[in-house]
């Protein structure tokens, strides 16, 4: 365990993320680690002081958002066309997603957040990073989910079900929407939200990302909505859905993990896999019992919830992840996160680095860290991830779960790791006498989980992997 709800609150106060009222006596801290040498960047979050003028009227919001483009030291012909502006207010208090007309290179980035810092009512500010989803995509492959198997391989699902299929719990997907009219997944779905707030795309970030200048569009006309539908077709979410709580005992294609629970699906990720920070930070937050403005209240607080997705920056670097989850869990919700798929130290990766995630790794088929998996000392658990062959993962090595045209179908990654634990986190929680807390959620995983060698894991693979039937009957006499 990285972190308690208190600890990673005082982390939050520490970073200034969550401050008294009384305005600051200096500049606020500006987090530059995420800006690249040739990236450029039109969008920023920054977190002015709760109670702070700029918060309390809009007026004065774009009165310290004009100073800051005045005094920024750029060319006047940008200045003209600059256009700093407020975009909408977050869940987080004070939080505001603010954004320039211009796209700005690496060093006008840096002049003009520092600009916006030296408002003494500014906490920090930050820009507003492009996240990808952890997934290795391909074609589908219907198969044997040998994933859930009791082996040495496998989560050990089967003799957890005869003590607990998930009933009565909910787990929050927060990913790249869902196919609603899955035959194996609409029974078990709630009346979910997307998230995403463009209909266009994020431009320059897009471009520099490799992708294309409309990448996390939402693809449905408009931006937010009550409707958390697929829109771009990506089928990341339902994948990643299937495994948590896909129907089972229905005689159709295979079950999730928790096959009796409820899933809460959050759109955050739109064209192309691609989403914002800010997105992912309110949408957290909004699924643990938390109020968005220009949201409806959500009805069905999350016991659980699930973020296969993130970017290559430490949690030190995204202060409004460390504030969303902190909150989450202050809210009772265990939060659970992909490692990530480049073979590299968790530590900087984000939001599996942050304090109170419970982040994942992926094994193979095997029974080894997956070729892919992140690894390290702040990983808590491993769980199956699949693995892939020059032509994708196949349906004997891949993770199967739902995918489009109410099939089953093969994908590997992190991504599908992750789902696994917060499926059995949901199968701890139908089972203990009362509600645990996130603290014993993870104490119960991570104490009943296998070991994995070290020949099997280089680098760390936590507790080890994930075993379902020894964690719900740990459950059973818990307490909170």
């Amino acid at each position: 365990m990285k972190s308690s709800p208190r600890r990673a609150l005082a982390l939050a106060v520490a970073t200034s993320l969550v401050l008294c009222a009384a305005a600051p006596a200096m500049a606020g801290q500006v987090y530059l680690d995420n800006l690249k040498p040739n990236g450029h960047y039109s969008r920023f979050i920054v977190g002015y002081v709760p109670g702070s003028a700029p918060t309390q009227a809009p007026q004065n919001l774009r009165s310290s958002l004009n100073a800051a483009a005045s005094r920024a030291a750029l060319p006047a012909s940008l200045k003209q066309g600059l256009g700093l502006k407020p975009v909408r207010a977050m869940i987080l208090s004070g939080a505001r997603v603010v954004a320039t007309d211009a796209a700005l290179d690496r060093g006008q980035t840096e002049t003009l957040m520092r600009q916006i810092a030296a408002d003494p009512n500014v906490a920090f500010v930050q820009i507003d990073e492009l996240q990808t989803e952890f997934a290795v995509p391909n074609d589908p492959d219907l198969s044997k989910q040998w994933h859930y198997a009791d082996s040495a391989a496998g989560i050990r699902a089967p003799s957890a079900w005869s003590m607990s299929t998930g009933s009565g719990i909910v787990v929050a997907v927060i990913d790249s929407g869902i196919y609603a009219t899955h035959t194996d997944l609409a029974a078990n779905l709630l009346p979910g939200y997307d998230f995403i707030d463009t209909a266009t795309g994020y431009g320059q970030q897009c471009v520099d990302a490799g992708k294309d200048p409309d990448c996390g569009a939402s693809g449905d006309g408009d931006a937010r909505d009550p409707d958390p539908e697929d829109s771009t077709k990506n089928g990341h979410g339902s994948h990643v859905a299937g495994t948590v709580a896909a129907v089972g005992n229905n005689a159709k294609g295979g079950l999730g993990v928790a096959y009796n629970a409820k899933l809460l699906p959050l759109r955050v990720s739109g064209k192309g896999g691609s989403s914002m920070s800010s997105n992912v930070a309110d949408a957290i937050v909004w699924a643990s019992g938390g109020s968005v403005s220009g949201v409806p209240a959500n009805p069905n607080r999350a016991d659980v919830m699930n973020l296969s997705l993130g970017n290559g920056k430490p949690c030190s670097a995204m202060p409004a992840y460390q504030a969303a989850i902190a909150e989450a869990r202050a809210n009772g919700t265990v939060v659970v996160v992909a490692a990530g798929n480049s073979n590299k130290d968790v530590a900087n990766y984000s939001p599996a680095s942050c304090d109170g995630a419970i982040s994942v790794a992926a094994t193979n088929k095997s029974g080894k860290r997956a070729s892919y998996s992140n690894f390290g000392a702040t990983i808590d658990v491993t769980a199956p991830g699949g693995e892939n062959s020059l032509l994708g993962p196949s349906a004997t090595d891949g993770v199967i779960s739902t995918v489009a045209g109410n099939k089953y179908g093969p994908l590997a990654g992190t991504s599908m790791a992750s789902p696994h634990v917060a499926g059995i986190a949901a199968l701890i929680q139908a089972a203990a006498p009362a509600k645990l807390s996130p603290d014993k959620v993870e104490q119960i995983l991570k104490s009943t989980a296998r070991p994995i060698a070290a020949k099997n894991c280089s680098g760390g693979c936590g507790a080890g992997l994930v075993d379902a039937a020894a964690a719900v009957q740990a459950a059973r006499t818990a307490t909170p």
